[in-house]
């Protein structure tokens, strides 16, 4: 088994999923409990799919998990972008928050790659 804080990428990919939570609770209204629901939901999950891909035995599943985790990354990605293009936030407010999950994303697709 291997212990998920060693991952090179693991303070950062808290920090990103923190910020990005942080950022669904500060969207207007009704907007927190739609959009800001499916990031905060998609944050936990990066998260528990990291620890996971490394406690599982299995590497068919640990994979999966990673899998899981990148795809949550892109869809935090796209759900922020989304709310820029409602109008929710402006885009230099969250530009380097999309670039820190473009490039979390890269790293947990090499992760996975490595372990495959």
């Amino acid at each position: 088994m291997r212990n998920h804080k060693n991952l090179m990428f693991w303070e950062e990919l808290i920090r990103v999923l923190v910020r990005s939570y942080r950022f669904a609770t500060s969207l207007p209204g009704n907007d927190q409990f739609t959009l800001g629901t499916e990031i905060k939901r998609q944050a936990v999950r990066v998260r528990t799919k990291v620890v996971a891909a490394g406690s599982i035995e299995s590497p068919v599943e640990s994979t999966n998990a990673l899998d899981a985790a990148y795809q949550g990354l892109k869809e935090i990605g796209s759900s922020i972008e989304f709310a820029v293009e409602l109008g929710m936030t402006k885009p230099e407010l969250v530009s380097d928050l999309l670039e820190s999950l473009d490039r979390l994303a890269g790293a947990v697709f090499s992760y996975r790659r490595s372990m495959s």
